[in-house]
């Protein structure tokens, strides 16, 4: 992986702005938000369902889940002292592995390395799939030896997982995000030389990905043509504004829909009442590979094998992307639920900005662009962030966002939350209102059952 990127430099500009046309157009209205709210508050017997389904299965899964990474959260604690402390620490990847081996590594490499790719910013990706692709598999075909011939060793099952996503599970963080880039290139990441060859320009999603729980087809189709299609909205697959982000039942019952999509089921029966018949049969296909790959070692080594070792990293995946999609898209502005601005989040300076993924309102609206060129689209649209109070926090990560919103911990969110509009005008927000701003956003909707009490409240404010 390569030494992280420095995050976009996005300070509030000194530029001459008229002050009074700025506070017109920031339209929100900051009003007081009924805190008395159940936390087990389904409208209806689909939403109940989906809670039941949901508690089931992360009371299956939850426990190995939590048990992995913890351990790799601690592994990365270790690696660099605890300096700064466990968790929350400002230190996080300041240890020997990614503050001096890991660069010293793409340094040794670079040179290299560049060949094979079209932008040299791109050498590290050679390295990860010689890590990815070629080690992971050796230490997994090592397990399933040892489990063929003496049966499963689940110490030997813990250590592998820990291993495979990593401290901080950076390892899992890169594998996404690479799948998540090759999903949006449809031109291929590599130089000419080696572009033309389909195995190379599959590499994350067709094979490395098979050790992470990835199915292809997932991001290439469901993530980049209905998900950025529909950006939020009800017919977005995963969308999450249909209930408040500030209730942790109500992401335990958004799981099954997250679920859903990454086996590929939902989004194959909406491309399906879409009539594209071509995304459903290679979104289908992708599924028949994985599925396929799990058989393989079922039969060849045991079922409980394939079990634990191929199916558990999907279940992984489905909990820890179901809660980074839930921060993504956490904040809903109540006037106004479209606003890209406000219901995809932006952080700056933060600890764990995986090729710039923080800028998440740039990657919906250019999905295609290289990671090298969110600081440059943050920069330009930096007005319209100002403009519409942007979703901006500093300081933070995806997965500290998500905890702070389903603890509803809003004390800590207004201080990590970067009121440019407030600053830019000269009036920011008191800590108070920054507080009543992110619970009308978490609690907003757009879209389901709550959408008629929602616009009521905000007509009597």
């Amino acid at each position: 992986m390569p030494p992280r990127p420095c995050p976009p430099h996005c300070m509030v500009t000194s530029d001459p702005v008229n002050l009074q046309e700025l506070s017109s157009k920031s339209k929100e209205k900051i009003f007081a938000v009924d805190d008395k709210q159940p936390i087990l508050d389904f409208r209806n017997a689909t939403e109940w369902i989906s809670f039941v389904v949901g508690s089931v299965f992360l009371t299956l899964v939850g426990a190995p889940v939590g048990i992995v990474v913890f351990t790799a959260v601690v592994w990365e604690a270790f690696d660099r002292g605890f300096n700064g402390g466990f968790v929350d620490s400002g230190k996080e990847l300041t240890g020997f592995i990614f503050a001096r081996f890991v660069p010293w590594l793409e340094n040794r490499t670079r040179q290299f390395n560049i060949q094979f790719v079209k932008r040299p910013e791109d050498a590290y990706m050679m390295n990860c799939i010689v890590g990815y692709g070629v080690f992971v598999p050796i230490i997994f075909l090592g397990c399933a030896w040892h489990a063929y011939q003496n049966g499963m060793n689940y110490w030997l099952l813990y250590a592998y997982h820990v291993l495979r996503i990593g401290p901080y599970f950076m390892n899992f963080a890169y594998v996404y995000t690479l799948c998540h880039k090759e999903g949006h290139t449809y031109t291929g990441l590599y130089s000419k030389s080696y572009n033309k060859y389909t195995l190379l320009r599959h590499v994350f999603n067709w094979w490395i990905g098979m050790f992470y729980g990835v199915l292809p087809a997932t991001f290439a189709y469901g993530h980049s043509i209905n998900h950025h299609k529909y950006n939020n909205a009800m017919e977005d697959v995963i969308t999450t504004s249909d209930k408040p982000r500030d209730n942790f039942a109500n992401w335990v019952a958004y799981l099954p829909r997250y679920f859903l999509y990454a086996i590929n089921i939902s989004t194959i029966y909406a491309f399906a009442k879409e009539n594209n018949w071509k995304v459903v049969n290679k979104v289908f296909l992708g599924s028949v590979w994985f599925f396929a790959w799990v058989c393989v070692w079922a039969v060849s080594v045991s079922p409980m094998f394939a079990f634990t070792y191929v199916a558990f990293p999907f279940f992984e995946a489905g909990v820890l992307l179901a809660a980074v999609n839930w921060s993504w898209h956490a904040f809903v502005d109540p006037t106004d639920p479209s606003n890209e601005y406000v219901q995809s989040i932006t952080i700056l300076d933060g600890p764990i900005n995986v090729l710039n993924e923080d800028s998440h309102v740039v990657h919906h609206q250019y999905p295609g662009t290289h990671w090298t060129n969110h600081p440059n689209f943050v920069d330009k649209h930096w007005e319209k962030y100002i403009e519409h109070r942007a979703s901006v926090f500093r300081g933070t990560h995806a997965f500290e966002i998500f905890g702070m919103s389903v603890a509803r911990d809003y004390d800590a969110l207004a201080k990590k939350f970067v009121d440019i509009h407030g600053e830019r005008v000269g009036s920011p927000l008191t800590h108070t209102e920054r507080v009543e701003l992110i619970k009308s956003r978490l609690r907003a909707c757009w879209w389901g059952p709550r959408l008629s009490t929602n616009q009521n409240t905000q007509k009597q404010d």
